[in-house]
């Protein structure tokens, strides 16, 4: 069934894109707008990312929305429970949820240049039309579990950490976790508490520094109420500290040289198992692969309840997992810590632009755009995480903010009628200009791949600059190279705001 009004918006994603855009355009007067998401609940990444531990590695005072600041927040690092709760008091305070449609699924958007209307297909055979796409659909939602030899035979339980059963009780049992970053260190050592074996299988070691998490007094908390100005320098200490210590890191070889002796220093400080140590110790510069923050996750690995294995999977089994030299190690569930495909979270709809060109085909040589939100022949469709937004030492709800007000004010220069493009040279002279950049930066000197390259070996996902970098690029528009054009045939006299 079609809608019978095109919307003035239509927005993909419930996280914190998707309802931080919702509240921006409720400000703006603009009511004739949807967000959809294919989720029961609303909070993206943090909705779907429920598994023991699942935790934020972004202070909880800069990991929220800069307008609405939360005093109440109970640790420097806040647990999953906490945010996703903080996004959804977000929609309720700021009148979000009658706009929001949860358990929606969009599998295909086309754009129509008669019409200068973009119509959405669901999963459900719906169609709804709308003037302008906001996809706010974030990189963490489509998991990525490989293929091992007799994974169909095995018998017991097995889950990826972002599609966890919240019913399974690891007291008692035997549990193999698969992969060993962000999600696994932090599920790892909620799991070994009651599990009565924890096979921690690793494939490539990552830099683990400590977290120094500590929770907010009541005393804090209620200073943070009294007086904004504090919450205000907390948000900026934290801000502050990421650009002058962690950003280095990415630019400055001296500063990865001291960072990493600190860190096999305190690896070694955590580990007794000297084999252990070893394994745990990268072969690449730090920050070249994401850094991982943790204050019991090393510690962890020194029960006897914990076992680290680096020898490679060879085959699942019935009972459990066999690895190259032959054991078999009998398992009772197995947690896929795998991460996510990034490479496919925006290909995930199929994306028709101007004479049928789809996204995927435009991106057939590598995942580019225009300040990581605009492309050429996909007019009125922006992305408030595309590709090269991400900045691995700030928070990805700054960058968010920052992208989507440099989208509104597009949509405020295009009128009634308009339609926002970009132009090809610009997309391409923007893309040399990053490129230049980031081939300065540990990710492309560092001697790794990782979630951060594209099959290619391009770094796709992070932007060559800190987030103040980021601030100053987004804080205009140029109409040079963002163009507003009115379509000569469009029959349409603008949808209602």
């Amino acid at each position: 069934m079609t809608a019978p009004h095109p919307l003035e918006v239509l927005v993909i994603g419930a996280g914190f894109a998707g309802i931080g855009a919702a509240i921006k355009l409720l400000e703006k007067g603009v009511t004739n707008f949807r967000v959809y998401d294919k989720a029961e609940g609303i909070g993206g990444t943090w909705w779907h990312n429920r598994y023991p531990g699942a935790a934020c590695d972004v202070p909880s005072h800069f990991y929220c929305y800069s307008f609405e600041p939360n005093p109440d927040w109970s640790r420097l690092h806040a647990p999953q429970p906490e945010i996703q709760a903080y996004i959804e008091r977000c929609a309720e305070i700021y009148g979000v949820m009658p706009y929001v449609e949860l358990g929606r699924e969009i599998t295909a958007l086309a754009w129509n240049a008669k019409r200068a209307l973009w119509s959405a297909a669901f999963a459900d055979g719906d169609i709804v039309e709308a003037r302008f796409v906001i996809n706010g659909m974030g990189a963490l939602h489509r998991p990525k579990t490989p293929h091992f030899p007799g994974a169909d035979l095995f018998a017991g339980e097995a889950m990826h950490t972002a599609c966890w059963n919240p019913d399974f009780d690891p007291a008692g049992k035997h549990i193999a976790v698969i992969g060993s970053a962000a999600s696994a260190i932090q599920a790892v050592p909620e799991l070994a508490k009651t599990a009565a074996m924890v096979h921690l299988f690793q494939r490539t070691p990552n830099y683990v520094a400590p977290r120094n998490d500590f929770a907010y007094s009541e005393e804090q908390r209620a200073q943070f109420r009294r007086d904004p100005d504090a919450m205000r320098a907390e948000r900026e200490r934290i801000f502050n500290e990421a650009e002058t210590r962690l950003w280095p890191l990415i630019v400055d070889q001296a500063a990865r040289d001291r960072t990493r002796e600190l860190l096999k220093l305190y690896l070694g400080s955590q580990v007794r198992n000297r084999k252990y140590r070893a394994a745990l110790t990268p072969g690449f510069d730090v920050g070249c692969k994401r850094l991982l923050f943790s204050d019991d996750f090393l510690a962890s690995l020194n029960e006897d309840n914990v076992e680290l294995v680096t020898e490679p999977i060879r085959e699942f089994t019935a009972a459990g997992i066999v690895t190259g030299d032959g054991v078999e190690r009998p398992v009772d569930a197995i947690v896929y810590a795998t991460g996510f495909d990034i490479e496919s979270h925006q290909r995930s709809i199929d994306i028709r632009g101007e004479n049928g060109l789809s996204l995927s085909d435009a991106w057939k040589d590598g995942a580019q755009a225009y300040f990581s939100v605009l492309l050429p022949q996909f007019p009125n469709y922006f992305m408030a995480t595309g590709p090269n937004s991400g900045v691995a030492t700030t928070s990805v709800v700054f960058m968010i903010e920052q992208a989507l007000d440099w989208i509104l004010r597009c949509i405020d220069m295009a009128g009634r009628d308009g339609v926002v493009t970009v132009t090809p040279e610009a997309m391409a002279d923007y893309n040399r200009e990053i490129d230049e950049r980031l081939g300065s930066t540990v990710w492309v000197t560092g001697g790794c791949r990782s979630w951060y390259h594209s099959a290619e070996g391009r770094v796709e996902t992070l932007f060559p600059g800190n987030a103040d970098d980021y601030r100053r690029q987004m804080s205009e528009v140029d109409p040079d190279k963002v163009r507003i054009v009115t379509p000569a045939h469009a029959d349409m006299a603008g949808t209602p705001r």
